[in-house]
């Protein structure tokens, strides 16, 4: 099942993925692919880490304060490197690599955005991943503004829609809890 997690910058989408990370460990299931939390030094944001789930494994994604020698989005640089890693151990997530035996596995890739859908860089490769049928509960996160451009090229694949409004996380929270974890996460009530 394809679970896209939509809303507004800073609505807590990648906030509420590190929260559904640690309820799937512990209900005994597995993670993979990569999360990607703001980079905070001195209470600002100067960037983006990209977290590879499986290993832990941390590198840095972007940078406001400095050329990271790749391409660049409003304020960020990329480090070219690093979308290439994101997309390599998401695409090995997404293709059931890495997966340990029956155990239970959640697949996350933040984020699909400008990069990716207006100039065809980033982590455009794993849309074509993303628009086959997926085996395993993966969430992907997208902008609200983006969310109909990433809808069209998904086209065949019919994804679940989860809107995060800043307003009202926990909505979002027992949603998207139901959706990765099925009858499991329903009958909890408030996973």
């Amino acid at each position: 099942m394809l679970i896209l997690l939509s809303g507004p910058v800073r609505a807590g989408k990648t906030t509420l993925c590190l929260r559904l990370v640690e309820r799937a460990r512990e209900r005994g299931w597995q993670a993979g692919g990569v999360l990607t939390p703001a980079l905070m030094e001195a209470g600002e944001k100067a960037g983006i880490q990209a977290v590879e789930l499986g290993s832990g494994e941390t590198r840095t994604l972007a940078r406001v304060d400095r050329d990271l020698g790749g391409v660049r989005v409003g304020p960020y640089s990329f480090d070219d490197r690093a979308l290439d890693w994101v997309v390599c151990c998401c695409a090995r997530d997404l293709d059931g690599g890495g997966a340990r035996g029956s155990v239970p596995r959640i697949v996350f890739v933040d984020e699909i955005g400008k990069l990716e859908l207006n100039r065809g860089g980033g982590l455009a490769p794993l849309i074509p991943l993303l628009a086959r049928s997926q085996p395993r509960p993966a969430v992907v996160i997208v902008r609200d503004f983006l969310l109909e451009a990433l809808l069209e090229r998904l086209s065949g694949q019919a994804p679940r829609v989860v809107v995060v409004d800043p307003a009202c996380r926990e909505r979002a929270w027992d949603e998207l809890c139901g959706l990765a974890f099925g009858q499991e996460g329903r009958e909890a009530g408030r996973c």
